[in-house]
This record gives structure tokens, C-alpha cells and sequence, in this order.
């Protein structure tokens, strides 16, 4: 498995400190656009490859609001949508993570009721409680379309989309609803359920048609997380690795070391169904230390402490290490 992350904030000092940690596969995280001209997709990468980190992964775009709620400009996204992943595949970037959540509370998308919860001596860190939910967390300006109706613009989205991802060699790997649940916030959504991917996965058998594999997502499901990733993969192009404590209407997201998760069972898990694609740290603790202007859930000394964690995981449960340490 690839071992990769995001760089937030993007600074010199931010990309040279993932190299230094490890991380040799960058993460473009853009919550509004990507853009789709070839020579600025080739300056991003050509800014990564500077630091020695090779861009393989884009999250969080090319805009899909508009398909999502089947609004006015659908088309003309989905068709821009197309030229952006015929360019990224031409860059040399493997999987778009993108999701299939409306937007609430402004432009956000994944909804929690807390970012100044507490975990482990005091660092600050999310939390979602159901019954803390309130008017401004409810706060959207969309209407709200059936089930049904938003299954059709999936549908029609990756009918269009896929076999132009297919032949650049670009995965869009879909991220599960976080939390999820439906409705939420007044508005369907439809990656809320084990079901859902099953369902997704029979739209297409294109390899294309792929899954980011976020395991607090499925934990807040109160999935088998072990049990799904077997079931699910041949599908899983990206992993997000994070820990989480409480039940699905009521959590908290915790160092990967504590919390409900035993991530060291996932990550030996991961060995087992021989994953071969992107991993990256998700959503970790602020500590004392960190910048308090710095991105909710991505402050550079929590993530930094993750990304050994999880290198750690890595090397301790892979084949050839146990084999060694057992004499065989």
C-alpha cells in the first residue's frame, strides 16, 4: 500500500515535512475546483514532484454540486467533468476521491455539531451528536430532491463519465456519506448504507467505478469494518484511516491509537486482501501545538503524529515482518 496525505496548509515547509515523514504520494485537496486546463493540471504536479512527492490522488474535485441535486447546469459539469479526468490521466494522477453529499450549513458538506470537542489530554477534535443538532447546523439553501431522483443523477453521471475515466486510467472512487445517515439537515443522501455500494457496483463493472474506503465513515455506520473490506475489495482504490469512539448518532473522532477501531487489525486486514492503492491519514486531534487557524481535523502536528502511527502499522504488519519475527 501506497502511503499518502494532504497538504494542508499548502506551504514549502508543510510538503518538505511530508517527505520528511515518510509520505512519498501527495493528495491535491480542493474543496472548490480543479482546474481543467492541462498545462495548470501539469504545474500542480510539477510543484509536488519539486519535493519529491508524486501527485497521485485528487480529492474533493471536479465540481459535482450541480449533478448531484440535478440542477440546471448538470450538464455542462458533467461534460467538464470529463475533460478535467481525460487531463488528470494525462498527468499521471490515478483516483479522483469525490462524494455525492449535498451541501449544508453554507458549502460544507460532511456535517458535525462540535469542533471543540476534547480526546486524549485535552486535544481538540469533532464530535457529532444527533441530538445537538440545530437550526444553524440545519442552515442549506437546496431543494431537497427524492432518493430516487438523486440515484438518477449517480446513474447518469457515471454512465457518462466512466469510460472517459476508463481510458485515461483514472478511478473515481467514491467517499461514503459522513455521518451517514439520510435525511440529514432536511436532504436525502444515498452512500449511507452497506447497500449502497452494492448498488453503485452494479451500475458498471468498469475497474473505474471504484470505492475510497473511509473507515470512520463505516464505523460511524457500525459496519464490520474487517468483513466490508473483504467484501469490497476488488473495489477499494483509497483508504482513509482514522479512529473513532461512540455509537453512530454519537461520536467523537480520536487519535488513531485509541478509540471503538482496532487499526491494527484493519491494517493487517489491508495486507491480506493484497491493497495495493493510496492510504492517508484522516481527520486527526489538534494538539497544543498546532496552528489554531489550521483547517478543522488537519492540523500539521496531529497529522504528522498519525502519519508515524500509521507507518508504524504498516511495517509492523506486513507479511515479511511477522514472517521474520516467527522464526519461519
Amino acid at each position: 500500500m501506497k502511503l499518502s496525505m494532504v497538504s494542508v496548509p499548502h506551504t514549502h515547509d508543510h510538503l518538505r515535512a511530508l517527505k520528511q515523514v515518510g509520505v512519498d504520494y501527495i493528495v491535491h485537496y480542493n474543496m472548490q475546483d480543479l482546474p481543467e486546463s492541462l498545462d495548470e493540471l501539469q504545474l500542480i504536479r510539477d510543484q509536488y514532484s519539486q519535493f519529491g512527492l508524486a501527485w497521485k490522488v485528487a480529492e474533493s474535485g471536479p465540481a459535482v454540486d450541480q449533478i448531484v441535486l440535478g440542477k440546471a447546469g448538470a450538464a455542462a459539469q458533467i461534460e467538464r467533468y470529463k475533460r478535467v479526468v481525460e487531463n488528470l490521466g494525462k498527468v499521471g494522477v490515478d483516483v479522483i476521491v469525490y462524494n455525492f453529499m449535498p451541501q449544508v450549513s453554507g458549502d460544507a458538506m460532511v456535517v458535525r455539531t462540535s469542533f471543540d470537542a476534547r480526546t486524549r489530554g485535552g486535544a481538540r477534535t469533532s464530535r457529532f451528536r444527533v441530538t445537538d443538532l440545530t437550526a444553524e447546523t440545519l442552515r442549506h439553501t437546496e431543494m431537497a430532491i427524492s432518493r430516487d431522483q438523486m440515484w438518477d443523477n449517480l446513474e447518469r453521471f457515471l454512465r457518462s463519465v466512466l469510460p472517459v475515466a476508463e481510458a485515461a486510467g483514472v478511478r473515481l472512487a467514491i467517499h461514503p456519506d459522513d455521518p451517514p445517515m439520510s435525511p440529514l439537515c432536511g436532504l436525502e443522501r444515498i452512500m449511507d448504507r452497506e447497500d449502497s455500494f452494492v448498488r453503485l457496483f452494479s451500475i458498471s463493472s468498469s475497474p473505474a467505478n471504484a470505492l475510497t474506503f473511509c473507515v470512520g465513515c463505516f464505523a460511524e455506520l457500525g459496519s464490520d469494518v474487517l468483513a466490508l473490506l473483504e467484501r469490497f475489495r476488488e473495489r477499494i482504490a483509497c483508504v482513509h484511516l482514522r479512529n473513532i469512539a461512540g455509537m453512530p448518532h454519537d461520536f467523537i473522532e480520536t487519535f488513531p491509537d485509541e478509540g471503538d477501531l482496532d487499526l491494527v487489525a484493519v491494517v493487517r486486514k489491508l495486507h491480506e486482501i493484497n491493497f495495493s492503492g493510496y492510504l492517508r491519514s484522516d481527520h486527526a486531534p489538534q494538539l497544543d501545538t498546532d496552528r489554531k487557524a489550521e483547517l478543522d481535523g488537519y492540523g500539521t502536528q496531529g497529522h504528522l503524529f498519525a502519519i508515524g502511527y500509521l507507518r508504524g502499522l504498516i511495517q509492523a504488519t506486513a507479511p515479511r515482518f511477522l514472517l521474520s519475527n516467527t522464526g519461519v
